[in-house]
């Protein structure tokens, strides 16, 4: 009987042994009284670039620099005092192989008597994570930094040619008064063209203006009753939707939290979108509103020229046009701000469409993070 149950020790123990040399965590264990390493396993080795036969029997100031040494060892009697385990979400430590970042958590092992005889620890390697991170980090800091100054200069750009805009647009359009038909129709022609342009020029200004301040105003952010949001936004565009024999139907629909100016400057563009783009047949607007998990999705569907699959991506660009000034007036950048004001408040914008179907513009708002 005491030979089978020594060769049952003896087996638990090789198989204890398999499984700490093929855990690719680092494993370590310290005696309690002078903090020296007695047990290492294959992956501390290939962590540390050190052998085990190099580190047994050593202590932390054996390999370390001494400021280093000295943190590990106030964690390690720290530990052995409360004989509680310590949790270490990130440490640095310098190897052979060149600083690494470890998640350790340590632990007492205790003696039959209750008291601390060795110290047991693992680490795991989280360095190529920490790296990742940090350069994510580095990128969103750079890529806000970047959105901040072409915001920024969008709006001083766009501001400061506001003034010699006006007075270009002003004495073409004088020209236009006193010389039209007095000039040859080359001349006629020509002064038509730059006061168009001029005038486009300063619709495009006044668009990316609109554009940096969707981006740079304050969010001011309150339970959005989108049913009266939208009686506001109806009321204002009541005479383009009666001049074009137009109807908008609504169901149902929520109160969401947001800031119900930019809210509402979302509905205005869609809705005089949904008015501009008609087909042969009088416009109809249908906006719906449901559930999506833990967000409401709100449509706004038409029955005009729809958008085809390739171009249903660029319409949110600044400044993209699918059609002619002539054809549809506009700029091209009410969606992009559609587009910016809605992912200020956490969603997103999508749409559905075939040419000559109609469109279907989703704004997805999600519920607020619990208090």
């Amino acid at each position: 009987m005491t030979r089978f149950k020594n060769e049952r020790a003896e087996d638990l123990l090789v198989f204890l042994e398999t499984v700490v040399e093929n855990i690719p965590n680092m494993i370590f264990v310290k005696d309690a009284d002078e903090l020296r390493f007695v047990r290492f396993n294959r992956a501390g080795e290939e962590l540390l670039g050190w052998k085990r036969e190099t580190l047994i029997g050593k202590n932390d100031y054996d390999f370390f620099p001494k400021e280093e040494a000295d943190w590990f060892t106030t964690k390690d009697r720290d530990v052995l005092n409360s004989q509680l385990l310590l949790d270490i979400p990130e440490e640095v430590i310098q190897t052979a192989n060149g600083r690494r970042y470890l998640h350790t958590r340590k632990v007492p092992m205790l003696d039959a008597d209750g008291r601390p005889a060795y110290l047991l620890g693992i680490s795991e390697d989280i360095t190529e994570k920490r790296v990742a991170e940090h350069e994510l980090k580095r990128l969103n800091t750079e890529l806000e930094r970047s959105n901040t100054e072409l915001t920024q200069f969008a709006y001083i750009a766009s501001h400061d040619l506001q003034e010699p805009l006006r007075t270009i647009s002003g004495y073409l359009q004088l020209l236009e008064r006193r010389y039209k038909g007095r000039l040859d129709q080359d001349a006629d022609e020509f002064i038509d063209f730059a006061v168009h342009g001029a005038k486009r020029l300063q619709a495009m200004i006044d668009g990316l203006l609109a554009f940096s301040r969707a981006g740079t105003r304050e969010l001011t952010r309150t339970d959005v009753p989108l049913d009266a949001l939208l009686d506001e936004v109806q009321a204002e565009l009541a005479e383009a939707v009666k001049a074009c024999d137009g109807l908008v139907l609504r169901g149902a629909l929520p109160v969401v939290p947001g800031d119900p100016i930019q809210l509402g400057q979302v509905f205005r563009n869609l809705l005089t979108n949904a008015l501009k783009f008609r087909g042969p047949n009088a416009p109809q607007v249908q906006i719906t509103a449901a559930r999506r998990e833990d967000a409401w999705a709100i449509s706004v569907s038409d029955n005009g020229i729809g958008i085809a699959p390739e171009d249903q991506e660029r319409i949110f660009g600044v400044f993209r046009r699918l059609h002619g000034v002539d054809a549809y007036p506009g700029c091209g950048i009410g969606l992009a701000i559609c587009k910016r004001i809605v992912e200020r408040h956490g969603g997103t914008i999508e749409v559905s469409s075939r040419l000559g179907e109609g469109a279907t513009f989703t704004i997805v708002l999600p519920d607020p993070p619990p208090a």
